[in-house]
């Protein structure tokens, strides 16, 4: 048994954008617990937290690791992630195994955008949230209007809980103390503050309060956890992890104020009916579930990685119960159980064998081929299938298609693109039925340019052509389509004759591709046996080919419903391949008929550029077919652009933003949502569109 119970757990994520500190700050953590004997650094690649031989090359974190450290009874799981746009799904995996998320703020740059995904991720998820404002030996800085902006974007229930004192060589805690001298707002304000939040939450406390009796600060952490838990208060604090300001005074904080796993929000659970068909979506149900050790196991896995001494390694978090090596669990609907085998606790890369897990702890198992990221896994067969609802993560548009230079390694090749998705939730990768090319996706060039030398490292070379976009096709009105499939060569001939009708799927569809749906409905409203039932799946088949390989352009169709309506059937001639035939052209014949619109991908990008660049970036996103959103100045002289644009038109802005600011100036886009091509733009890419004609 470990020396702490689930009680004394802490686990705390740490988010934001890059080079806000957050892995200096985690060092100086580890450092000042006295859990190492040097003060690890980015800046001579001996970090605790950013091991890993292309993190030490760049200087900052391209993977999420964990850490611990133990104070004052306290067990502090520590998870650094990447602040990278291009990164942040190795950010948002690490959500569903943390009680608190902490996001870092740089005190001089102020909010930027991977901060502020990270605080909405976060209430998404019903995760606390704590604010670290760090870096507070930078020059011209101005920190009343930082907190005065963080207030204004994240609500005001920001309430610094220490601020700086002594020119910023030390903090002082506005929490527990009514009075004190500070170097930018009043100590006795900020505890009033911060007091009238939490008193908020209990009617007694705000019936004493007012009546003027001033509550004891001890007496209120239950409820200040509360408040914290719920949203109703974000701590503020303020530290210089490279000084070390503040780092101690962080550390007694998370100990003495931050939830524990028994008082956290629970994460959503659900459980899987095995009596839904495959053909149906199935029917999730919210499990309930407890962070006690006493009760049957439920673990997540929220990373999996490839170490180079234990090959592939599972990190999980234990949300119920507890496990040993000679524990027998079950992975998600899987019959048979497996033994976890040698179970690890996690020192950034050192590993060191643990006899036991308890709930609320992370851990890790390695060389179990059957764990996957994101499953769930439980030592009792009653349950079924367990599943936690899903992170949503920003879907992967920057693509690029590859080959194996070396002749024969297209096998190696998938297998490795296969373990690099399970790693990595923001890449995706598919063979295109059309080209038969294989293309990568990921968030942005530089996360593709990793992925690139990942591969590289593990023995596989590839070539590269440019991306390409992932256009869909739908239609916008109702249509029928008609083809008869007739062929004769001396023997047994063809015969195949089908009747459709198409319309778009309506717009509270839940099948609908923006509704998460597979974008089909086919509905089979054939009466008479005018087409014997053992050929509608054929048709069926058709219809499918057709959806994968397009009508206008030669990309997917999407949101359609199909109606089988008619057709006709030879006795002898009549065959699957006939039906099959008949169906797709059926399908293209009315979907020509059905006014075809060709959707391109829309992103929502942020473009952080310095003030007197503004106008320059919005004229040239408006020659682009963008629009623009809003504008936003933040410190350091530096203004937010928010536009929307076709993915076809920005897909190389990285190289022109660097020119027009002269590398000042950076951007992150994301998927937003697929909109109709301008009528010029469509025929441009239709013309260069040549299906094959003749039927199969």
């Amino acid at each position: 048994m470990p020396a702490y119970t689930t009680a004394d757990i802490r686990n705390v994520l740490l988010a934001g954008h890059g080079q806000a500190g957050k892995t200096t700050l985690i060092d100086a953590m580890l450092f000042a617990a006295g859990m190492t004997g040097r003060k690890g650094s980015t800046l001579d690649g001996s970090s605790f937290s950013d091991f890993e031989k292309d993190e030490k090359e760049r200087k900052h974190s391209i993977y999420s690791s964990l850490l611990y450290l133990d104070h004052q009874g306290k067990r502090i799981n520590l998870i650094d992630s990447p602040g990278s746009s291009d990164l942040i799904g190795g950010a948002l995996s690490c959500l569903p195994a943390v009680e608190t998320m902490m996001c870092v703020i740089n005190a001089q740059a102020g909010i930027e955008v991977v901060a502020r995904r990270m605080m909405e991720a976060a209430v998404e998820n019903n995760l606390p949230r704590v604010i670290v404002i760090n870096k507070l030996d930078l020059p011209e800085l101005d920190l009343p209007a930082l907190v005065s902006r963080v207030q204004e974007m994240f609500g005001p229930e920001c309430l610094p809980v220490n601020l700086p004192a002594s020119g910023g060589k030390a903090v002082v805690n506005c929490l527990e103390n009514r009075s004190g001298e500070s170097d930018i707002l009043s100590v006795q304000q900020c505890h009033t503050a911060i007091v009238e939040q939490i008193v908020e939450l209990e009617e007694q406390l705000m019936e004493n309060y007012l009546a003027g009796e001033e509550p004891d600060i001890a007496s209120l952490h239950d409820v200040f956890e509360r408040a914290v838990d719920q949203g109703h208060l974000v701590p503020l604090l303020f530290t210089d992890a490279r000084s070390g300001v503040g780092v101690a005074e962080l550390i007694d904080f998370i100990a003495k104020w931050l939830p524990s796993p028994l008082e956290g929000n629970l994460r959503p659970f659900v459980t899987i009916s095995s009596a839904a068909k495959p053909a149906q979506p199935a029917t999730p149900v919210p499990f309930q579930y407890w962070n006690d050790p006493a009760k049957p196991l439920l673990a997540h896995v929220f990373k999996v990685t490839t170490d180079p001494f234990v090959g592939k390694l599972a990190l999980f978090r234990v949300h119920q119960g507890k496990c040993s090596g000679q524990t027998q669990v079950f992975v998600g609907s899987a019959k048979k159980a497996i033994k976890l085998g040698h179970l690890l606790q996690i020192q950034g890369k050192e590993h060191k064998e643990v006899p036991e897990v308890i709930a609320g702890d992370i851990a890790a198992v390695a060389k179990i081929e059957d764990i996957h990221a994101n499953d769930v896994l439980h030592d009792d067969q009653a349950l079924g299938e367990v599943r936690l609802a899903p992170i949503m993560y920003p879907t992967p548009m920057f693509g690029l298609a590859i080959t194996p230079k070396t002749r024969g390694d297209e096998g190696k090749m998938s297998a490795q693109l296969a373990r690099i998705a399970e790693e990595d939730p923001c890449f995706k990768w598919t063979t295109d039925r059309q080209t038969h090319e294989v293309v990568i996706y990921g968030i942005g060039e530089m996360h593709l340019r990793l992925i690139l030398e990942r591969m590289a490292v593990r023995g596989l070379h590839v070539d590269t052509k440019p991306p390409k976009i992932a256009y869909r096709e739908t239609i916008q009105q109702k249509a029928e389509g008609h083809h008869r499939h007739k062929k004769q060569s001396g023997g047994a001939g063809q015969f195949g004759e089908v009747f459709l009708r198409v319309e778009p799927l309506p717009s509270d569809s839940p099948l609908r591709k923006d509704k998460g749906g597979v974008g089909l409905e086919i509905v089979n409203e054939v009466f008479g046996g005018a087409i014997p039932g053992q050929f509608i799946p054929a048709v069926e088949k058709g219809i499918h080919d057709v959806m994968e390989q397009g009508a206008i352009a030669g990309y997917p169709i999407q949101d359609l419903r199909v109606a089988i309506t008619d057709g006709k059937h030879h006795p002898v001639d009549s065959k699957e391949v006939a039906f099959r035939t008949a169906g797709k052209y059926a399908l293209r014949d009315a979907i020509l008929k059905a006014k075809p619109v060709l959707l391109e991908p829309i992103v929502y990008m942020e473009v952080s550029v310095p003030e007197d660049k503004v106008g320059t970036i919005t004229g040239d996103l408006s020659g682009k077919r963008g629009r623009i959103q809003g504008q936003d100045f933040v410190n350091g002289g530096m203004a937010v652009v928010k536009a929307e644009a076709p993915l076809a038109e920005v897909m190389s802005y990285q190289n022109q933003l660097k020119s027009v600011t002269g590398g000042q100036g950076s951007f992150s886009m994301e998927f937003d949502r697929y909109e109709a091509v301008p009528p010029q733009v469509q025929q441009q890419i239709a013309a260069q569109y040549h299906p094959r004609t003749e039927e199969e």
